[in-house]
């Protein structure tokens, strides 16, 4: 499953999300586990992060 989206696909899909009147949720991952969970319940974007050493 190929899941990358390219950076006009990704604003145009949140231009459309703002005219429709619905909020962009923004969700923050530390691991992979969580960002699928993220995207999966509708965040409109994740940010991974990594607090290695």
């Amino acid at each position: 499953m190929n899941t990358l989206m390219d950076k006009t696909a990704i604003l145009d899909r949140m231009r459309a999300q703002v005219a429709a009147g619905s909020p962009i949720i923004g969700a923050g991952a530390g691991i992979g586990l969580s960002a699928k969970w993220a995207a999966a319940r509708g965040a409109g974007q994740v940010i991974g992060f990594n607090a290695g050493k």
